[in-house]
């Protein structure tokens, strides 16, 4: 049923980085576990045994929490068919607690480090993009200049990388849509620099693969290969970790530039619709749930710090 259900269900309707990891979680997590099971005979202890075997193994308890989440869709549609009368994977007893909560992002001055160490490099500008504007790296590494509005300061999130595009592919026929609606963003007088200098190190680029006789692909790519071709995602998440190991930096991974930005500009007084417009998030609340934990705490560190001024004053 799973089998056939990934394929009807996920490959259809969903994103194809979506339908992807759907397929992955049923293949390395469900099936070696309960793939032989009946469907109208899985139980709910079948379902925690298989939870249990899983973090048995040496892996994280979300990993286990996300085959629940796949079998759980996957059983709720089974029912809706009335194919069986309960989804087994509900009724299961695990608890998974919340040891993935969002990672502690990196602070302004971390920023501004990073930024002064990846100057000049392939580095930079996913870095500004990222750590700047919250984008994510698809959109990051399909952004194109007929997108860059630098007479008006400002360019629009539109279109991403499209997802698993080939090794060694030089040239994208099509984007893909962006993960939610588009957005429009604020050239600011920060990062307007980091964009000149970016078009004209491409020219350049140009140039020189002209003199050298050798080819251009122009995917009209802000952040591209010296040959113009795309930088595959996969490439950009493997090498952060090696990047930040090198210039002896906290480890991160690249999607966490995009939780640096938001608890970032949470600090700085931003309000939670401003943030999710600028994430591109669907609504507001989903952003508050994200990023909730954060406000929370400034909201503790800020009572602390009036706390200690009323103990001043009446200790003055």
């Amino acid at each position: 049923y799973l089998n056939d259900w990934v394929e009807s269900y996920a490959r259809v309707n969903l994103r194809p980085s979506t339908y992807d990891g759907y397929k992955r979680t049923i293949a390395n997590y469900i099936t070696p576990y309960i793939g032989g099971v009946a469907l109208n005979q899985l139980t709910p202890a079948m379902v925690d045994k298989m939870f249990q075997q899983i973090i048995d193994k040496g892996l994280k308890p979300s990993t286990a929490a996300g085959a629940k989440r796949v079998l759980s869709v996957a059983l709720s549609h089974a029912r809706k068919y009335r194919y069986i009368e309960t989804n087994a994977a509900k009724d299961t007893l695990t608890k998974f607690g919340k040891s993935d909560k969002t990672p502690d992002p990196y602070t302004p001055e971390q920023v501004k480090a990073l930024m002064q160490r990846v100057e000049g490099t392939v580095w930079e500008m996913p870095v500004i993009l990222g750590g700047l504007y919250g984008m994510r790296r698809s959109e990051i590494l399909g952004l194109r200049w007929r997108n860059v509005d630098l007479e008006n300061n400002t360019f629009d999130v539109s279109e991403q990388l499209p997802f698993k595009v080939p090794p060694k592919t030089k040239v994208i026929e099509e984007m893909a849509p962006p993960k939610s609606n588009g957005r429009k963003l604020p050239i600011t007088e920060l990062a307007r620099p980091f964009f000149l200098k970016q078009f004209a190190m491409q020219e350049a680029q140009r140039e020189q693969a002209e003199k050298d006789g050798k080819p251009y692909y122009d995917n009209d790519l802000v952040v591209a290969k010296p040959d113009g071709s795309p930088i595959s995602a996969s490439w950009v998440s493997s090498q952060f970790g090696k990047l930040l190991e090198d210039l002896d930096m906290p480890h991160i991974r690249f999607h966490d530039l995009r939780h640096t930005y938001a608890v970032n500009a949470i600090r700085a007084g931003d309000d939670i619709k401003t943030i999710q417009s600028n994430l591109g998030h669907a609504t507001a609340a989903f952003t508050l749930d994200r990023y909730g934990h954060f406000t929370e705490r400034m909201k503790q560190d800020s009572a602390a710090r009036m706390d200690s001024f009323i103990k001043a004053i009446f200790n003055a």
